[in-house]
């Protein structure tokens, strides 16, 4: 039997698109809508409050809970709220002032934080070329013409498609009927449609904290690698006194010897970035001294 797609999401994910829709039709939201933030420009970063999280059924715990989901229900709501205004921008929520229990020294980072939604006060040492990944791969059928969508993982090998799930299943409900068919096809025959790919910008960056700079583990070589999207890329420079709001994450090892080394390192992958520091006075970098980052 062919598996049945649900025609609308799940209870939980109503109950967080209207209070997304709750929070984006407040005065204040409206307000900032109304003004038509980034209108002409591809994509846009829509900031967010972390304290008005917390005044629509508890917005700030599922984004603590779930936050990819949280954010996929929010950046649909404030899509169509873009669209109700005439604007093809596309919309990307940034929660910024996170509280200061999410506040975290860089250096004290540890793989017990991985998947944690931290703030950090950095400072820009390089930035990498800007280049993109496929996000999300479209594939089709080449013989009954089914298209999906797959979700790819940034710097992980592509997702290997193998078969067509609604051939497979036709194949499979008619073996089990009564009289099934001697010769099925072969359910394997699936392309990638490249021209309908899915990709997005993304740049490294070089971040030590002020603590790091102070006791001299920049100097050593020491430093973390951030990975920056969309509209933050190519916007900073060495330098740069910022405020990271990031999920820790890990990566393996850029100079692994073998192909299945457990090993990781950690890195961060930015949700929102502030001008300046949160926590520390601003520093001044002194530009013409060279750090040896590795």
């Amino acid at each position: 039997m062919k598996r049945k797609s649900p025609t609308e999401p799940p209870a939980d994910s109503q109950k967080t698109l209207e209070s997304w829709r709750l929070l984006f039709e407040s005065e204040t939201y409206k307000n900032d809508l109304d003004a038509l933030p980034g209108n002409g420009d591809p994509v846009f970063g829509f900031e967010v409050e972390w304290d008005d999280l917390t005044k629509y059924e508890q917005l700030h715990v599922k984004f603590s809970e779930n936050m990819t989901e949280t954010l996929q229900c929010g950046n649909q709501v404030l899509k169509e709220q873009y669209s109700n205004r005439n604007m093809a921008t596309r919309p990307v929520i940034r929660v910024v002032n996170l509280p200061d229990d999410r506040a975290y020294e860089m250096s004290q980072l540890r793989m017990r934080d991985r998947t944690r939604l931290l703030s950090f006060d950095g400072i820009v040492m390089s930035t990498s070329p800007i280049i993109g990944w496929l996000k999300l791969s479209v594939h089709k059928c080449n013989d009954c013409d089914s298209k999906w969508t797959i979700k790819e993982r940034l710097a992980r090998p592509r997702e290997k498609i193998k078969f067509c799930r609604t051939c497979l299943d036709a194949i499979i409900s008619n073996m089990e009927s009564k009289k099934p068919k001697s010769y099925h096809k072969d359910p394997t025959d699936v392309s990638m449609v490249a021209e309908e790919n899915y990709y997005e910008d993304v740049q490294y960056l070089e971040i030590i904290s002020p603590d790091m700079l102070e006791n001299g583990m920049a100097e050593n070589g020491e430093s973390f690698q951030v990975v920056v999207f969309d509209e933050y890329v190519g916007q900073f420079s060495k330098g740069d006194n910022l405020t990271i709001n990031a999920v820790v994450a890990v990566d393996p090892l850029i100079n692994r010897d073998f192909i299945r080394d457990t090993r990781r390192m950690i890195y961060l992958q930015a949700h929102s970035v502030e001008e300046g520091f949160s926590h520390h006075k601003p520093i001044q970098l002194d530009l013409s001294k060279e750090f040896s980052l590795s």
